[in-house]
């Protein structure tokens, strides 16, 4: 009997409270759509050109903290979101060369530092000159010699006149000219070695080289 009159009060209070919880309900959907409407009601009034106008992005990004937020970025994560070729097919890559100053990029290179940074010598040793060498046509680079402009540009009535001088073969036919016979030998080899240091002479200045024979 206790538990059927604990039903038939619990009965009546829903029965009771329904009245208040409907108006409480229509109340609530009432309030949710005025908000919409005045709040979409003061967006379309708001200039928010003015707005972001008076806003001080400076002293924004002042109070940002960057490292906190850097260290919350999922940098992997964003990574594997971005379609690379997708971004570089986008890229007007004529364009950015047209924007790049070269000739200010080049003033800023150091050369001089760069080049006390390399290892000259390491970089010699690493080289295989005879796979260079062995890689040179040098019949190739001989039939584009010019002969006849290589010797244009030589003194060839200088050379001659040096080797005549060298050689002096008038002082050496005045002195064997006495005994010829027994001095002939003698005065061939002189003649070789004159002739010799002549020719000598002779292909230093044709190649540019310094020094010679004494």
């Amino acid at each position: 009997m206790r538990q059927g009159h604990d039903v038939d009060g619990y009965g009546w209070a829903a029965l009771l409270t329904w009245p208040a919880r409907c108006a409480l309900g229509a109340a609530d959907r009432v309030a949710s759509a005025a908000v919409r409407v005045v709040v979409g009601s003061v967006l379309d009034r708001i200039d928010l050109d003015a707005v972001v106008a008076r806003v001080d992005v400076d002293r924004v990004a002042d109070r940002v903290d960057v490292d906190r937020v850097a260290d919350r970025v999922d940098v992997d994560r964003v990574a594997d979101r971005v379609d690379v070729d997708r971004v570089a097919a986008r890229i007007d890559v004529d364009r950015v060369a047209d924007r790049v100053d070269v000739e200010r990029v080049v003033a800023r290179v150091d050369v001089d530092r760069i080049a006390a940074q390399v290892d000259v010598d390491r970089i010699a040793a690493r080289i295989d000159v005879t796979g260079v060498a062995d890689r040179v046509d040098v019949d190739r680079i001989a039939d584009r010699v010019d002969i006849d402009r290589v010797i244009a540009r030589m003194d060839l009535v200088g050379l001659t006149r040096d080797v005549l001088r060298e050689i002096d073969l008038g002082r050496i036919v005045r002195e064997t000219g006495g005994g010829m016979a027994a001095d002939t030998g003698a005065a061939i080899r002189v003649l070789g070695r004159r002739g010799d240091r002549a020719v000598n002479r002779l292909a230093d200045r044709a190649f540019k080289r310094d020094g010679g024979a004494p």
